[in-house]
Protein backbone atom coordinates (compact mmCIF):
# COMPACT_ATOMS: atom_id res chain seq x y z
CA UNK A 1 0.00 0.00 0.00
CA UNK A 2 1.65 3.36 -1.14
CA UNK A 3 2.55 5.97 1.77
CA UNK A 4 -0.44 8.11 2.69
CA UNK A 5 0.48 11.41 1.82
CA UNK A 6 -1.84 14.64 2.29
CA UNK A 7 -1.51 18.39 0.75
CA UNK A 8 -2.47 21.75 2.91
CA UNK A 9 -3.66 23.45 0.33
CA UNK A 10 -6.24 20.95 -1.20
CA UNK A 11 -9.95 20.91 0.23
CA UNK A 12 -10.24 17.24 -0.29
CA UNK A 13 -7.30 16.57 1.79
CA UNK A 14 -9.17 18.55 4.76
CA UNK A 15 -11.92 16.95 4.74
CA UNK A 16 -9.44 13.30 4.08
CA UNK A 17 -8.05 14.29 7.55
CA UNK A 18 -11.09 15.52 9.08
CA UNK A 19 -10.47 19.13 9.51
CA UNK A 20 -13.82 20.17 7.57
CA UNK A 21 -16.44 20.42 10.08
CA UNK A 22 -19.32 20.91 7.32
CA UNK A 23 -18.11 18.15 5.31
CA UNK A 24 -21.10 15.62 5.14
CA UNK A 25 -18.89 12.02 5.28
CA UNK A 26 -21.09 8.71 3.67
CA UNK A 27 -18.65 6.47 3.96
CA UNK A 28 -15.17 6.22 4.94
CA UNK A 29 -12.11 3.65 5.54
CA UNK A 30 -8.52 3.10 5.46
CA UNK A 31 -7.73 4.10 1.73
CA UNK A 32 -10.76 6.08 0.59
CA UNK A 33 -13.27 8.40 1.88
CA UNK A 34 -17.07 9.29 -0.18
CA UNK A 35 -19.07 12.47 0.69
CA UNK A 36 -21.33 15.11 -0.72
CA UNK A 37 -20.00 17.72 -2.27
CA UNK A 38 -19.94 21.21 -1.53
CA UNK A 39 -22.47 22.08 -4.21
CA UNK A 40 -23.92 18.94 -5.51
CA UNK A 41 -25.51 18.57 -9.13
CA UNK A 42 -28.44 16.67 -7.87
CA UNK A 43 -29.41 15.26 -4.43
CA UNK A 44 -27.70 12.04 -3.29
CA UNK A 45 -24.59 13.27 -5.66
CA UNK A 46 -21.56 11.35 -3.75
CA UNK A 47 -17.52 11.97 -4.37
CA UNK A 48 -15.36 8.91 -3.85
CA UNK A 49 -11.67 9.89 -3.35
CA UNK A 50 -8.59 8.24 -2.01
CA UNK A 51 -6.96 8.94 1.01
CA UNK A 52 -3.56 9.41 -0.37
CA UNK A 53 -3.15 12.59 -2.34
CA UNK A 54 -3.44 11.96 -5.73
CA UNK A 55 -3.14 14.41 -8.78
CA UNK A 56 -4.97 12.13 -11.14
CA UNK A 57 -5.33 9.11 -12.78
CA UNK A 58 -1.85 8.50 -14.34
CA UNK A 59 -0.65 8.95 -10.75
CA UNK A 60 -3.16 6.42 -9.23
CA UNK A 61 -1.25 3.19 -7.63
CA UNK A 62 -2.57 0.23 -9.46
CA UNK A 63 -4.20 -1.39 -6.07
CA UNK A 64 -5.61 1.85 -5.11
CA UNK A 65 -7.17 2.03 -8.09
CA UNK A 66 -8.49 -1.23 -8.15
CA UNK A 67 -9.91 -0.57 -4.39
CA UNK A 68 -11.09 2.67 -5.72
CA UNK A 69 -13.14 1.20 -8.46
CA UNK A 70 -14.74 -1.86 -5.98
CA UNK A 71 -15.83 0.86 -3.55
CA UNK A 72 -17.54 2.85 -6.33
CA UNK A 73 -19.52 -0.42 -7.43
CA UNK A 74 -20.56 -1.11 -3.66
CA UNK A 75 -21.47 2.54 -3.01
CA UNK A 76 -23.30 2.27 -6.23
CA UNK A 77 -25.38 0.06 -4.98
CA UNK A 78 -25.98 1.50 -2.19
CA UNK A 79 -27.21 5.19 -3.80
CA UNK A 80 -29.69 2.39 -5.88
CA UNK A 81 -31.05 0.99 -2.39
CA UNK A 82 -31.10 4.09 -0.52
CA UNK A 83 -32.67 6.67 -3.57
CA UNK A 84 -33.80 4.75 -5.98
CA UNK A 85 -32.54 6.78 -8.96
CA UNK A 86 -33.85 6.03 -12.45
CA UNK A 87 -30.18 5.97 -13.95
CA UNK A 88 -26.57 6.74 -12.16
CA UNK A 89 -23.38 8.95 -13.49
CA UNK A 90 -20.00 7.07 -12.80
CA UNK A 91 -17.74 10.30 -13.80
CA UNK A 92 -13.99 10.88 -13.30
CA UNK A 93 -12.52 13.68 -14.81
CA UNK A 94 -8.67 14.86 -14.91
CA UNK A 95 -7.12 18.14 -15.90
CA UNK A 96 -8.56 21.42 -16.78
CA UNK A 97 -9.29 20.38 -19.85
CA UNK A 98 -11.98 17.68 -18.93
CA UNK A 99 -13.07 20.01 -16.03
CA UNK A 100 -11.50 19.44 -13.11
CA UNK A 101 -11.32 21.68 -10.70
CA UNK A 102 -9.89 20.07 -7.63
CA UNK A 103 -6.71 18.38 -7.93
CA UNK A 104 -7.09 15.19 -5.81
CA UNK A 105 -8.45 12.51 -8.09
CA UNK A 106 -12.15 11.73 -7.67
CA UNK A 107 -15.28 10.15 -8.56
CA UNK A 108 -18.64 11.21 -9.25
CA UNK A 109 -21.41 8.82 -8.53
CA UNK A 110 -24.77 11.16 -9.56
CA UNK A 111 -27.87 9.48 -9.23
CA UNK A 112 -29.82 10.61 -12.17
CA UNK A 113 -33.93 10.78 -12.38
CA UNK A 114 -35.08 12.39 -16.41
CA UNK A 115 -35.82 15.99 -15.98
CA UNK A 116 -33.10 16.17 -13.03
CA UNK A 117 -30.88 20.01 -12.53
CA UNK A 118 -27.73 17.56 -14.24
CA UNK A 119 -29.25 17.91 -18.05
CA UNK A 120 -27.18 16.00 -20.74
CA UNK A 121 -23.53 15.29 -20.29
CA UNK A 122 -22.60 14.54 -23.83
CA UNK A 123 -23.09 16.67 -26.98
CA UNK A 124 -25.93 16.28 -29.02
CA UNK A 125 -24.19 15.92 -32.84
CA UNK A 126 -20.57 15.51 -33.22
CA UNK A 127 -19.03 15.93 -37.01
CA UNK A 128 -15.60 14.44 -36.71
CA UNK A 129 -14.07 13.13 -40.29
CA UNK A 130 -13.59 9.61 -41.11
CA UNK A 131 -9.40 9.99 -41.13
CA UNK A 132 -9.28 11.87 -37.75
CA UNK A 133 -11.44 8.56 -36.14
CA UNK A 134 -9.51 6.36 -38.10
CA UNK A 135 -5.74 8.18 -37.01
CA UNK A 136 -7.13 7.87 -33.06
CA UNK A 137 -7.87 4.03 -33.28
CA UNK A 138 -4.59 3.27 -35.22
CA UNK A 139 -2.59 4.92 -32.11
CA UNK A 140 -4.38 3.63 -29.91
CA UNK A 141 -4.72 -0.19 -31.23
CA UNK A 142 -0.58 -0.39 -31.84
CA UNK A 143 -0.38 0.85 -28.00
CA UNK A 144 -2.65 -2.03 -26.84
CA UNK A 145 -0.75 -4.49 -29.22
CA UNK A 146 2.69 -3.44 -28.30
CA UNK A 147 1.62 -4.13 -24.38
CA UNK A 148 -0.73 -1.55 -22.35
CA UNK A 149 -2.31 -3.76 -19.80
CA UNK A 150 -6.03 -3.87 -19.50
CA UNK A 151 -7.49 -4.24 -15.77
CA UNK A 152 -5.33 -3.95 -12.55
CA UNK A 153 -1.75 -3.63 -13.00
CA UNK A 154 0.50 -5.58 -11.47
CA UNK A 155 1.04 -5.75 -7.81
CA UNK A 156 4.97 -5.38 -6.17
CA UNK A 157 4.58 -9.22 -5.84
CA UNK A 158 3.84 -9.96 -9.71
CA UNK A 159 6.19 -7.64 -10.83
CA UNK A 160 9.10 -9.24 -8.55
CA UNK A 161 8.02 -12.14 -10.01
CA UNK A 162 7.99 -10.79 -13.20
CA UNK A 163 11.34 -9.76 -13.12
CA UNK A 164 12.81 -12.77 -11.97
CA UNK A 165 11.07 -14.73 -14.96
CA UNK A 166 13.44 -11.68 -17.03
CA UNK A 167 16.65 -12.50 -14.81
CA UNK A 168 16.07 -16.17 -15.36
CA UNK A 169 16.47 -15.75 -19.65
CA UNK A 170 19.34 -13.38 -18.93
CA UNK A 171 21.31 -15.77 -16.39
CA UNK A 172 20.47 -18.58 -19.27
CA UNK A 173 22.02 -16.18 -22.23
CA UNK A 174 25.10 -15.52 -20.40
CA UNK A 175 25.39 -19.00 -19.22
CA UNK A 176 25.58 -20.38 -22.98
CA UNK A 177 27.54 -17.70 -24.15
CA UNK A 178 29.90 -18.73 -21.38
CA UNK A 179 29.72 -23.00 -22.87
CA UNK A 180 29.83 -21.21 -26.15
CA UNK A 181 33.56 -20.09 -25.70
CA UNK A 182 34.35 -23.05 -23.02
CA UNK A 183 33.71 -25.67 -25.84
CA UNK A 184 35.39 -23.42 -28.51
CA UNK A 185 38.90 -22.89 -26.84
CA UNK A 186 40.06 -26.80 -26.78
CA UNK A 187 38.26 -27.53 -30.13
CA UNK A 188 40.16 -24.74 -31.59
CA UNK A 189 43.61 -25.33 -29.82
CA UNK A 190 43.35 -28.53 -31.51
CA UNK A 191 42.85 -27.91 -34.83
CA UNK A 192 44.96 -24.78 -34.63
CA UNK A 193 47.73 -27.22 -32.94
CA UNK A 194 47.03 -29.52 -35.27
CA UNK A 195 47.52 -27.35 -38.33
CA UNK A 196 50.71 -26.04 -37.22
CA UNK A 197 52.16 -29.75 -36.61
CA UNK A 198 50.92 -31.39 -39.71
CA UNK A 199 51.58 -27.79 -41.61
CA UNK A 200 47.97 -28.26 -42.73
CA UNK A 201 46.29 -25.33 -43.74
CA UNK A 202 42.75 -27.28 -44.18
CA UNK A 203 43.13 -27.82 -40.36
CA UNK A 204 43.76 -23.90 -39.96
CA UNK A 205 40.17 -23.17 -42.08
CA UNK A 206 38.21 -25.88 -40.37
CA UNK A 207 39.23 -24.00 -36.61
CA UNK A 208 39.01 -20.64 -38.28
CA UNK A 209 34.85 -21.30 -39.60
CA UNK A 210 34.75 -22.56 -36.36
CA UNK A 211 35.95 -19.71 -34.77
CA UNK A 212 33.57 -17.51 -36.70
CA UNK A 213 30.26 -19.57 -36.60
CA UNK A 214 30.80 -19.89 -32.73
CA UNK A 215 31.09 -15.95 -33.38
CA UNK A 216 28.02 -15.30 -34.13
CA UNK A 217 26.05 -18.12 -32.20
CA UNK A 218 27.78 -16.14 -29.22
CA UNK A 219 26.82 -12.81 -30.58
CA UNK A 220 23.17 -13.58 -30.90
CA UNK A 221 23.49 -14.93 -27.22
CA UNK A 222 24.41 -11.22 -26.23
CA UNK A 223 21.80 -10.01 -28.85
CA UNK A 224 18.96 -11.52 -26.83
CA UNK A 225 20.44 -11.18 -23.38
CA UNK A 226 20.64 -7.08 -24.37
CA UNK A 227 16.81 -7.25 -25.29
CA UNK A 228 16.37 -8.90 -22.02
CA UNK A 229 18.18 -6.05 -20.18
CA UNK A 230 16.58 -3.94 -21.72
CA UNK A 231 12.80 -5.26 -20.43
CA UNK A 232 14.16 -6.23 -17.31
CA UNK A 233 14.87 -2.11 -16.80
CA UNK A 234 11.82 -1.01 -18.61
CA UNK A 235 9.44 -3.16 -16.11
CA UNK A 236 11.76 -2.09 -13.00
CA UNK A 237 11.20 1.34 -13.62
CA UNK A 238 8.00 1.16 -14.88
CA UNK A 239 9.24 3.24 -18.20
CA UNK A 240 6.99 1.04 -21.23
CA UNK A 241 3.84 -0.27 -21.27
CA UNK A 242 4.88 -3.80 -20.69
CA UNK A 243 1.91 -6.86 -20.42
CA UNK A 244 2.15 -8.32 -17.17
CA UNK A 245 4.62 -11.20 -16.99
CA UNK A 246 5.28 -10.52 -20.58
CA UNK A 247 8.43 -12.19 -21.92
CA UNK A 248 8.38 -10.30 -25.42
CA UNK A 249 11.19 -7.71 -25.50
CA UNK A 250 9.76 -6.46 -28.55
CA UNK A 251 8.24 -3.37 -27.23
CA UNK A 252 11.20 -1.88 -25.73
CA UNK A 253 13.80 -2.40 -28.86
CA UNK A 254 13.71 -5.77 -28.72
CA UNK A 255 13.60 -7.68 -31.87
CA UNK A 256 11.42 -5.75 -34.41
CA UNK A 257 14.01 -2.53 -33.79
CA UNK A 258 17.05 -4.94 -33.74
CA UNK A 259 15.57 -6.37 -37.15
CA UNK A 260 14.96 -2.65 -38.37
CA UNK A 261 18.50 -1.93 -38.12
CA UNK A 262 19.70 -5.33 -39.19
CA UNK A 263 17.49 -4.98 -42.58
CA UNK A 264 14.14 -5.91 -43.07
CA UNK A 265 13.31 -9.69 -42.35
CA UNK A 266 17.03 -9.80 -40.27
CA UNK A 267 15.94 -9.74 -36.89
CA UNK A 268 18.49 -12.26 -36.31
CA UNK A 269 21.49 -10.54 -37.35
CA UNK A 270 22.85 -8.47 -34.59
CA UNK A 271 23.26 -4.85 -34.65
CA UNK A 272 27.00 -3.08 -34.67
CA UNK A 273 27.22 -2.32 -31.36
CA UNK A 274 26.65 -6.06 -30.53
CA UNK A 275 29.68 -7.26 -32.64
CA UNK A 276 31.71 -4.64 -31.13
CA UNK A 277 31.55 -6.33 -27.17
CA UNK A 278 34.40 -6.95 -25.79
CA UNK A 279 32.99 -10.21 -25.57
CA UNK A 280 32.17 -10.60 -28.79
CA UNK A 281 35.27 -8.74 -31.17
CA UNK A 282 38.44 -8.87 -29.40
CA UNK A 283 37.84 -12.45 -27.79
CA UNK A 284 37.20 -14.38 -31.49
CA UNK A 285 39.11 -11.58 -33.83
CA UNK A 286 41.91 -12.82 -31.93
CA UNK A 287 41.28 -16.60 -32.78
CA UNK A 288 40.15 -15.72 -36.42
CA UNK A 289 43.71 -13.96 -36.90
CA UNK A 290 45.29 -16.55 -35.29
CA UNK A 291 43.88 -19.15 -37.91
CA UNK A 292 44.31 -16.53 -40.55
CA UNK A 293 48.05 -16.48 -40.03
CA UNK A 294 48.13 -20.78 -39.33
CA UNK A 295 46.87 -21.14 -42.22
CA UNK A 296 48.58 -19.20 -44.53
CA UNK A 297 52.08 -20.43 -43.04
CA UNK A 298 50.61 -23.93 -43.86
CA UNK A 299 50.15 -22.77 -47.48
CA UNK A 300 53.49 -21.29 -47.54
CA UNK A 301 55.35 -24.18 -46.52
CA UNK A 302 53.28 -26.39 -48.26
Amino acid sequence: MPTLTTSDRCSFCRIVRGDDPDARVIYEDERVVAFFPTKPAVVGHVMVVPRRHVPDIWALDASEAAYLGRVCVRLAGVVRKALDPEGLNVIQSNGAAASQTVFHLHVHLVPRRAGDAMGRIWPAETSYSEAEKDEAWSLLREACRTGVAVGDGPSGEDRRKHLELIEAVVTRMAGASANVKTWLLPVVTALYGFGVTERSAGLALLGLATVLLLMFIDANYLRVEREYRRLYDAVARGAAPVRAFSLDPSGVGGPVRAGRSSGPGRPWLPRWSVWQSWSILPFYGALALIGVVIAVSGVWRA
